[in-house]
C-alpha cells in the first residue's frame, strides 16, 4: 500500500461529520493508513472555529437564532461560515513525507489544488502568501496542521458564497466594523461555480501525479471508524467547544481584528479618552477608516479622508496634525497588528 493514494468521497454529510471525518482520516494516516485525499459536502450550514481562537469571535446569539451549529477544529484559523455551496477536500500524509518548513509544505500540498482549478478553467495561482487566488480574490479557503503523526491540508471549492452570512456570524462590537468586513469579503472572496465532479477528478489526478502515487478508492478502516465515533462525541462537548484556556490578557479585548484573506483585514480599536477607530487594511494601506474622538468635532470627515490610501506607518504623523484627538486616534491605530492574524 506504500504507493497508493487512498481516495474517499464521503458525499453529503452532516455539518459535524464534515469535520470529524477528516480528523478521523488524519488519525488513521498517523497510525499507518495510506496517504488520503478525501472529499465531503456539508448538508447544512454551520460555523467552524480554529483550535486556538476565542469562542467570543462568533456571534453565538445569531448562530442559535438561525440554527447554525458551531464546531471547533484541531487546526488553526479564525471562524468561518460553511455550507452546501462548498465542496471540501483534504489531503493527508504522514508527517515524514512532508517538508518540516510550513511554507514549503503548504506550497507543495496546495500546488496540485491550483492545477486542478486550472484544469476546470479557473485561472488560479498560488500567491506569495500561499493563498489560492484568481485575480485579487481568494477562491479557496484553506487550513493546515499536524494531527498526531499526520499532516493535513484542508480546502474548498466555493461554488456559491453567502458573503452576508459569512460576515454576520462573526461577533462585532458595532455595525461599522461589520459593514467594512462585508465590503472586503465581497471584493476579496470569490466563488468559482464549476462542475464539482470534474474538479474532484482533476484534484485526484493532480495529487496522485504530484505525490507519485496511484489513486485507489478506499474507505475508513475499523480503527478510523472508532476514532470517528470518539470525535463525534468530543466535538459536541461543551469543554471542546470552549477551547483551550487563554491567558487573561488575551481575553481583554481592546482590539478586534478580522482577516478576510492574507494581507486584507479589518479592525476596531479603542484608544484613550473615548477615541475609537474602525478601519480596513489592504496590503499595508488604509482602504477605509471611520473615526470617533471627543474634540475632533468638524474635522472628523477630513481626518477620515486623509487616511484613505495611506501606508499604516504614516498614520501617526497624519493624525498628529489633528491635535490631541488625533494623537488619541493614532494610539488606537497602533493597537492593531496584522501580524497577529
Amino acid at each position: 500500500m506504500a504507493d497508493v493514494l487512498r481516495l474517499i468521497d464521503f458525499g453529503r454529510v452532516s455539518p459535524l461529520r464534515s469535520q470529524t471525518l477528516w480528523h478521523a482520516v488524519a488519525r488513521g494516516v498517523s497510525a499507518g493508513a495510506p496517504p488520503t485525499l478525501s472529499f465531503a459536502r456539508p448538508a447544512a450550514p454551520y460555523v467552524c472555529l480554529g483550535y486556538h481562537r476565542g469562542l467570543d469571535e462568533v456571534d453565538a446569539g445569531y448562530c442559535r437564532a438561525h440554527d447554525l451549529p458551531v464546531y471547533r477544529r484541531m487546526v488553526g484559523g479564525g471562524p468561518v461560515y460553511l455550507d452546501a455551496g462548498q465542496l471540501f477536500f483534504q489531503i493527508c500524509l504522514p508527517a515524514a513525507r512532508v517538508s518540516p518548513s510550513r511554507v514549503d509544505a503548504l506550497r507543495t500540498l496546495l500546488a496540485p489544488a491550483v492545477a486542478a482549478f486550472g484544469a476546470v478553467g479557473v485561472p488560479a495561482r498560488l500567491d506569495e502568501n500561499t493563498e489560492i487566488c484568481a485575480g485579487q480574490a481568494k477562491i479557496c479557503g484553506h487550513g493546515a496542521g499536524q494531527i498526531d503523526g499526520a499532516v493535513v491540508v484542508c480546502g474548498n471549492l466555493i461554488e456559491r458564497f453567502d458573503h452576508v452570512r459569512a460576515a454576520r456570524v462573526l461577533a462585532f462590537d458595532d455595525p461599522e466594523h461589520q459593514a467594512q468586513t462585508l465590503a472586503l469579503m465581497r471584493r476579496f472572496v470569490a466563488a468559482t461555480p464549476v462542475d464539482p465532479a470534474a474538479f474532484a477528478t482533476a484534484m485526484t489526478d493532480a495529487y496522485a501525479g504530484e505525490l507519485g502515487l496511484t489513486a485507489t478508492p478506499g474507505q475508513l478502516g475499523p480503527a478510523e471508524l472508532d476514532s470517528l465515533r470518539e470525535l463525534d462525541e468530543e466535538f459536541t462537548s461543551a469543554e471542546w467547544l470552549a477551547g483551550p484556556v487563554r491567558p487573561a490578557a488575551a481575553r481583554v479585548r481592546r482590539v478586534r481584528q478580522v482577516k478576510v484573506r492574507a494581507g486584507v483585514w479589518t479592525f476596531a480599536a479603542d484608544g484613550d479618552a473615548g477615541a475609537r477607530v474602525v478601519a480596513s487594511v489592504v496590503h499595508g494601506t488604509v482602504d477605509r477608516a471611520w473615526l470617533s474622538a471627543p474634540g475632533l468635532n468638524g474635522s472628523t470627515k477630513a481626518a477620515q479622508r486623509a487616511l484613505g490610501g495611506l501606508p499604516l506607518g504614516a498614520v501617526p504623523a497624519v493624525l498628529g496634525r489633528f491635535g490631541e484627538p488625533g494623537r488619541q486616534l493614532a494610539a488606537a491605530f497602533a493597537a492593531a497588528d496584522g501580524k497577529r492574524l
